[in-house]
C-alpha cells in the first residue's frame, strides 16, 4: 500500500460579527395610546389615532390601518399617524406598502431620518445591499449622531469586503458611544482582514472588557491568535469564552482545533466530543473527531466518525475524503474509491487525483 499525502480537515473557526452572533428582528415602535398635543390636529383625527394605537396593541392590524388612514384623511400633516401607519403595515406583513409609507415620510419631513433607517433594514431583508447602504447614508446625512446608522452601514460594507470603509463606520460608532462592545468587536474583525493584527487584538480585548456577558470577542480573539500560531494564547481566549458560556459549542470546537494544531490530540478529542453533546447535529465536530483519530492512526474510528458526519450532512466533502483515506489504510479499496468520487463531486480537488491514480474507475466497475 502506498503512502497517502497528508490531508486538510474542514474545521469551523469564525470571526463572527456581533450582528450575526445574536438573534434580532425588525423593531416595531408605535406610540402608546396617550393624549396628543391637539395643536394643529383635528379632535376627530386625534380620536381616530388613539383608536388606531389601541387596535395595534391588540394586534388588530386591519382596524389599526383603517383608523390611522382616517386620522390622516382628516389631518393630512399628522406625521405620527403616518409613521404608525407605516409600522402597522410592517407588522401586518404588507412590506411594499410600508416601504411606500416610509418613503412618503421622508418627503413630508425633510429632517426625518428614522424612516431611511427602516427602509435600509427592509432593503437588507431583500438582499438589496447597495440600496440599503444608500438608505443608511441618507439617514446619516440627516442625523450624524445616531450610531445605529453607521453601525448597520458598516456591517454591509464588511459583507461586501470593503473592510477599510467598514472600519471608518465602526470608528464613528465608538466615537459616538465609546462603550459599544459590538462596534469594537466588528472593527476588530475588519482590522484582522486588512492585516492590522495588533489593532484587531486591541479591539477584541476592548470588546471583551465592555461586555463581560458575551464570549463572542474572546472567541474571535482566540481564532486570531490561532491563525498566528500562538496556540497557548488562543486556548486561553477560548477558555474565557467557555467560562462565560459553557454551552458555546463554537468556542469548544475552536479550542479543540487549537489543541489539535498544537499536537494535543486527546485534549482536542475531549473538546470535539463536548461539541457533540452540546450540538448533536453539528456535522463538522464529527468530522473533526475523525481527523484527530486519523493523526492517531485509529482508522476504524475515522470511518465511524466520518460516517456520523455524513449522516448529518451528506454534502460535507471533507468527511468523505477522510473516510476514503481511512478505508484505503484498512484496505477497503472499493469503498475508498467510492468516497473519493463523492468527495471530488463535492469540491475536494485532491480526492479526484486519488481517484484517478488508484484506477478507481476499474475497481468500482468490477
Amino acid at each position: 500500500m502506498r503512502n497517502l499525502q497528508s490531508f486538510l480537515l474542514l474545521f469551523c473557526f469564525f470571526f463572527i460579527l456581533s450582528t450575526y452572533g445574536q438573534e434580532d428582528s425588525v423593531k416595531i415602535v408605535v406610540a402608546n395610546n396617550v393624549e396628543i398635543d391637539s395643536t394643529g390636529v383635528d379632535p376627530e383625527a386625534q380620536k381616530a389615532y388613539n383608536e388606531g394605537t389601541t387596535a395595534f396593541e391588540n394586534k388588530n392590524y386591519a382596524e389599526a390601518i383603517k383608523q390611522f388612514k382616517k386620522a390622516i384623511e382628516i389631518s393630512p400633516d399628522f406625521i405620527i399617524a403616518h409613521s404608525n401607519l407605516a409600522y402597522t403595515y410592517l407588522s401586518d406583513k404588507k412590506v411594499e406598502m410600508a416601504e411606500q409609507q416610509f418613503l412618503h415620510l421622508t418627503t413630508m419631513d425633510e429632517t426625518a431620518h428614522l424612516p431611511f433607517y427602516e427602509l435600509g433594514t427592509l432593503a437588507e431583508l431583500k438582499d438589496s445591499t447597495d440600496l440599503a447602504i444608500k438608505y443608511y447614508s441618507s439617514a446619516i446625512d440627516r442625523m450624524k449622531s445616531d450610531k445605529r446608522y453607521y453601525y448597520q452601514r458598516g456591517i454591509l460594507y464588511f459583507k461586501l469586503g470593503q473592510y477599510e470603509t467598514a472600519v471608518e463606520d465602526f470608528s464613528k460608532v465608538v466615537l459616538i458611544d465609546p462603550k459599544d462592545a459590538d462596534a469594537y468587536n466588528d472593527r476588530g474583525s475588519a482590522y484582522k482582514l486588512t492585516g492590522k493584527i495588533d489593532k484587531a487584538i486591541a479591539d477584541y480585548t476592548k470588546a471583551a472588557e465592555l461586555n463581560k456577558k458575551s464570549g463572542l470577542a474572546y472567541n474571535n480573539l482566540g481564532s486570531l491568535y490561532r491563525e498566528q500560531k500562538e496556540y497557548d494564547r488562543a486556548i486561553k481566549a477560548y477558555d474565557k469564552a467557555i467560562l462565560i458560556d459553557q454551552n458555546n459549542y463554537l468556542a469548544w470546537n475552536n479550542r479543540g482545533f487549537a489543541k489539535f494544531e498544537k499536537g494535543e490530540y486527546p485534549a482536542a478529542l475531549s473538546d470535539f466530543k463536548r461539541v457533540n453533546l452540546l450540538s448533536p447535529d453539528y456535522a463538522i465536530a464529527y468530522n473533526n473527531i475523525a481527523g484527530v483519530y486519523m493523526e492517531m492512526e485509529e482508522y476504524e474510528n475515522v470511518v465511524t466518525y466520518s460516517t456520523k458526519a455524513i449522516e448529518r450532512d451528506e454534502n460535507l466533502g471533507a468527511a468523505y475524503y477522510n473516510r476514503a483515506i481511512a478505508n484505503e489504510m484498512l484496505r477497503n479499496e472499493v469503498q475508498a474509491c467510492k468516497d473519493w468520487s463523492q468527495a471530488a463531486d463535492l469540491g475536494i480537488r485532491i480526492a479526484e487525483e486519488y481517484y484517478t491514480t488508484n484506477s478507481c474507475g476499474n475497481l468500482i466497475e468490477k
